[in-house]
């Protein structure tokens, strides 16, 4: 956790002399959404939680693994959020001067090169813009913590495990505001704590998911098409209450035509690809749940990506640059990850939806000042 734990416990204490009542979660408003972040304790809690899992990133990331920080581009001309048959997610164009360009999607492209020079990690915690119909799930602004590293996918998940747990271990410490803005205290610290207490998730493959869906009646939370298939975020929810699973669950090893063509292709079956996706158990009846993190092993072939990209009816003339770095002197294969910060505050909050853990949610045509 973020070393200054008496620091967190003061500013924790705080609250403990404020009225319960009166951190009700403000109805959302846009019109009226600048008052309330300047008044509502629900906020003030808010953002102070925040606060200390921002200095958590840091800590455990740039202490604990050596990572250096890295603040990045927010335009790109090549986005990496909407490739793949299976995703949902849009990218947001805008003119720059006489460019079209991007707003960025994630930081991954940036990074990749950067760890060819000298460096063996890197992580960032910024904004990524997409542009799809924001939903409970989806915002068109969010917050994302990425780290990328030099190795495979098996070296990058037990960092991403103890993010996880060096998170919870932050949390844990401020009982006062668990207490006044979760939706359910009780189950919102024991979760947590059995995270903290558990050595390892437990992981299945994606075909393995699919099969306990299909044999328990959900056929329909799966969407079969002639290119792979892919889990909707309500099968994902339905496997966990299915596995009865209390903590996170590793889904691994997906189709290879239904996620983005930079996925490293299994050399046994090119048609799964080396990743794994973080499922967290909703904490009560329709709180947030299914997918919090997204990781995989980067392709280091440029046949394999040349032929992920024409599966996938993709031109490669964006991602020049991408295989043009794979012929590089001393290139190194890289794994890397992506959580959604407001997915996970969301779920060990037990909200229903992550708009309302983020301040100021920029919403695709809604205006929301300033």
């Amino acid at each position: 956790m973020y070393t200054n734990k008496q620091k967190i416990k003061e500013d924790d204490l705080k609250f403990s002399s404020i009225n319960i009542d009166s951190f009700k979660q403000p109805v959302f408003n846009p019109k009226q959404y600048y008052k309330d972040m300047a008044k509502s304790n629900y906020f003030y809690a808010l953002l102070t939680l925040r606060h200390y899992i921002k200095l958590t990133s840091d800590y455990y990331f740039g202490t604990k693994l050596g990572a250096k920080n890295i603040d990045l581009f927010m335009l790109t001309p090549s986005i990496s959020s909407p490739t793949g048959s299976g995703s949902n997610s849009e990218a947001i164009s805008i003119k720059f001067g006489k460019l079209k360009t991007f707003l960025t999607d994630s930081s991954q492209f940036g990074f990749e090169p950067l760890l060819l020079n000298k460096l063996d990690k890197v992580y960032c915690y910024l904004p990524s813009m997409r542009g799809e119909n924001p939903d409970s799930r989806h915002l068109n602004q969010f917050y994302h913590c990425e780290m990328e590293m030099v190795g495979s996918l098996d070296d990058l998940i037990p960092n991403i495990e103890g993010y996880i747990k060096e998170l919870s271990k932050t949390v844990l410490l401020m009982q006062n505001i668990i207490n006044r803005i979760s939706k359910n205290p009780k189950k919102t610290k024991a979760f947590l704590k059995k995270i903290v207490e558990t050595k390892t998730f437990t992981s299945i493959s994606f075909d393995e998911a699919v099969n306990i869906l299909v044999k328990n009646g959900n056929k329909k939370l799966v969407n079969f098409t002639k290119n792979g298939r892919d889990i909707s975020s309500n099968g994902e929810i339905e496997l966990m209450k299915i596995l009865k699973l209390d903590t996170p669950l590793w889904l691994k090893y997906f189709d290879r035509c239904r996620v983005p063509f930079y996925q490293k292709p299994i050399s046994k079956d090119p048609t799964k690809v080396i990743n794994a996706d973080l499922l967290f158990p909703p904490l009560i009846k329709e709180s947030f749940g299914g997918e919090v993190v997204g990781s995989g092993k980067r392709q280091n072939k440029t046949k394999e990506i040349l032929e992920s990209l024409a599966q996938q009816k993709i031109s490669p003339d964006p991602y020049e640059w991408y295989i043009d770095l794979r012929k590089m002197s001393g290139y190194k294969t890289t794994s890397g990850f992506g959580m959604g910060i407001e997915r996970f505050i969301a779920w060990f909050l037990a909200k229903d939806n992550i708009r309302d853990v983020i301040p100021y949610p920029r919403i695709k045509n809604i205006k929301t000042y300033p």
